[in-house]
This record gives structure tokens, sequence and C-alpha cells, in this order.
């Protein structure tokens, strides 16, 4: 049987003693406090660049033809969605790499 004192490393991050993680490795605590701060960067850049493209579809949808505009906006209102969501993801899994 090993002592406690070997199954225990410090956080990588904040530096407390934890039995359990794996040397390098990162406590429940940081864990949490870098999803959390991962998932606020990837609302924040999701939401402002959904809003740029937004604009400009709705820029752009001004030059389609009156039959055509409604479904240019259902496309477009799509691709934002697919742009907010993909987006989100894209820059939650980048912050969380790069924050541990």
């Amino acid at each position: 049987m090993r002592p406690p004192a070997l199954l225990s490393h410090p956080c990588a991050r904040c530096g407390e003693l934890v039995a359990g993680i794996a040397l390098g490795g990162i406590c429940a605590a940081c864990a949490r406090a870098v999803e959390l701060r991962a998932a606020r960067w990837g609302r924040a850049v999701a939401l402002g660049s959904t809003l740029i493209l937004a604009l400009y579809l709705g820029v752009a949808l001004h030059g389609v033809a009156p039959p055509w505009r409604s479904t240019g906006r259902t496309i477009a209102a799509a691709a934002a969605v697919a742009w907010c969501l993909l987006t989100y993801r894209i820059v939650k899994r980048v912050g969380l790499e790069w924050l541990k």
C-alpha cells in the first residue's frame, strides 16, 4: 500500500495538492473555472460574429428579387443559427485547450 502523499500531485493552475489527479493535471475547481471562462468567451465571440453575419446577410438580401426574399430570409436565418452554434463550439474548445 502506498502512502497518500505519493498519490497526490499539485494542481498545474493553483498549486494545491490534490489526490487522484495526473502529474500536470488540474483540480476540479480549476477545471470548472476554465470551462466557465471558455464558455463565456465562446458566447461572446459567437454572438458578436453572428451579429456581424446577420447584418451582412440583411444588407445582401436587399438585392434579391421580391419573389425570392422569403426563401432568402429563411436560408439566411438557418445560416446565422448554424454559424452561431459552430462558432460557439469552436471557440469554447480552443479556449479549453488554451486556458489549461
